[in-house]
């Protein structure tokens, strides 16, 4: 199957988690005794919290492949301060999201590896070009 780039892929599943969110909104009854007896603001509760699960999930996946691209490690999985789990009623898997302290940390260490890379890059970018300025003007120098 073809993979799409991982911020593609990113952004077309936040998409299709937000349509989700916009046709449960237009579905949301008014809040009445009524349809809370009737368990309709309930039901709508229980899947906004599921459309809010889905898009934690989303945002941990793209954040696990672009930590493992830059060999940026996340935080241990057994950690409550890092990771929620989904309920077992949801979903049989039970996967772990980050939550907001855990998108955090990441974010921060996938920061620092991005700023690492370019000051690397600049580095020797510097040189190069140092190195052909100085070859250019040696050749300038002799013709």
């Amino acid at each position: 199957m073809f993979q799409w780039p991982n911020y593609i892929q990113y952004r077309i599943d936040l998409r299709k988690q937000n349509k989700a969110q916009r046709a449960l909104d237009k579905t949301r009854p008014a809040e009445t005794q009524e349809n809370y007896d009737s368990g309709a603001l309930d039901f709508v509760a229980r899947e906004e919290d599921g459309l809010f699960e889905w898009k934690r999930l989303i945002q941990t996946e793209y954040y696990r492949r672009k930590a493992d691209n830059l060999l940026v490690q996340m935080p241990n999985v057994t950690d409550e301060a890092m990771y929620q789990q989904v309920e077992w009623d949801k979903d049989p898997k039970e996967p772990r999201y980050l939550t907001d302290e855990g998108l955090r940390v990441v974010r921060k260490a996938i920061r620092e590896e991005q700023k690492h890379k370019r000051e690397a890059f600049g580095y020797w970018f510097g040189i190069a070009v140092g190195l052909i300025g100085a070859i250019t003007g040696l050749v300038s120098a002799f013709k």
